[in-house]
């Protein structure tokens, strides 16, 4: 599996996982996570399908056309149904700071879709990887990355609320929320 592929199915999982434990709306963290997992299921099979649909046939400037107007299609419904959560306001800067990611990867790949129209030939699937539009989108993926281990390991903190369930004096909201974002281990990237 090519870099930018590993990177989509990371950026998503561990994105729009993160939006989901985030936010102010009567939603649980729980609820809400739940919503997100969704919307990043839906996220990654159109993006395998969309990915196996541009590496079966020869890379062309048409192919590449309609690949990155598909991708666009796809960042823009995932923005949009991240943003129509409402997460509860225990995690509201975690949905800022997501919903922020969300929108800059989508500017990247904007940017990245609008220096492949420029393309008079495509001898390669990937060969965008290797403009600046394209290393400014993987240095986006690793600021991504890093967000996504560090919000893991907040949500794997609240494991341990669950063995407060039944003591009397713990509130009854105390909510543990198990997710698995898949993100790639450090240096693995």
């Amino acid at each position: 599996m090519c870099r930018m592929q590993r990177s989509a199915s990371a950026l998503i999982i561990a994105l729009t996982l993160a939006a989901a434990a985030c936010g102010d709306g009567t939603m649980t963290v729980a609820e809400y996570a739940d919503g997100a997992e969704e919307l990043v299921h839906e996220m990654e099979q159109r993006f395998a399908s969309l990915d196996s649909v541009w590496q079966a046939g020869p890379p062309s400037v048409e192919g590449a056309e309609r690949y990155w107007e598909g991708r666009m299609e796809i960042r823009d419904d995932f923005l949009e149904g991240i943003r129509d959560l409402e997460p509860p306001r225990t995690v509201a800067r975690l949905h800022e700071t997501s919903l922020d990611l969300f929108a800059r990867i989508t500017a990247a790949d904007e940017a990245l879709a609008a220096r492949v129209a420029t393309f008079e030939t495509i001898t390669d699937h990937w060969e965008w990887v290797a403009t600046p539009e394209g290393r400014a989108s993987d240095a986006l993926l690793q600021e991504i990355y890093a967000f996504c281990r560090a919000t893991q390991e907040d949500f794997d903190a609240t494991a341990g609320a669950g063995a407060l369930e039944n003591v009397p004096w713990v509130p009854a909201d105390v909510e543990t929320v198990k997710v698995a974002f898949g993100c790639p281990p450090s240096g693995q990237d």
